[in-house]
């Protein structure tokens, strides 16, 4: 694998999730989430992007595997691959899901290494700050074919940053996303301390 993009981050990130991932095995609480209900609700929220059953995947930050697990308890027959900078992360998730594909990778460092109809993210960008999620978008707008769907912590609630969380600013994510593509859906609806968007090629 290159270089990671952020060896800080990923300090952060390592600290952050591998004491959880000892405690707690391959539950929604080794990523953190206290409530599953809004762990899936996420996911719920991403795969209305489009029709994605037999499109390809790629899930950035995919942590022990929870999406494609997700996906294939929905009928899910298209080319999933899960990436993340933790291989701890990987490993669990190969263990767990092993007919899916899982790699070790940074996106942000490796472009062009990746390429999907859809390229989703969950959770991954409360540890980081606003410039570090802008080029994380980027990557994964560029490793789209179609679109790409994400979601991150807002500032419209604002408890989260209590916990020490990045939170975005939903109208200057806008005005970045704007920047890759005209062609956006903004969902901020289902969780009062959370959105998503819809990044479209055409």
């Amino acid at each position: 694998m290159a270089q990671l993009e952020s060896p800080e981050h990923t300090e952060r990130v390592r600290s952050h999730y591998l004491p959880l991932l000892d405690k707690h095995g391959v539950s929604s609480r080794a990523v953190d989430y206290h409530h599953e209900g809004n762990h899936l609700a996420r996911f719920v929220i991403l795969a209305g992007i489009e029709d994605i059953r037999q499109a390809s995947i790629l899930d950035v930050g995919c942590g022990v595997g929870h999406l494609a697990g997700w996906l294939k308890e929905r009928g899910y027959e298209g080319e999933y691959t899960g990436v993340d900078i933790l291989p701890e992360m990987v490993e669990r998730a190969r263990e767990t899901h092993p007919d899916m594909c899982f790699e070790h990778a940074d996106i942000i460092a490796e472009p062009g290494r990746f390429k999907a109809d859809y390229v989703m993210s969950s959770g991954i960008f409360h540890m980081g700050d606003a410039p570090f999620m802008h080029r994380v978008i980027a990557a994964m707008y560029g490793a789209c074919t179609k679109g790409v769907a994400f979601n991150t912590l807002s500032t419209w609630d604002g408890t989260e940053s209590q916990r020490g969380f990045f939170c975005a600013d939903p109208l200057e994510t806008l005005a970045f996303c704007k920047t890759l593509t005209p062609h956006i859906l903004f969902r901020h609806d289902y969780l009062p301390h959370d959105f998503t968007m819809f990044l479209y090629r055409e």
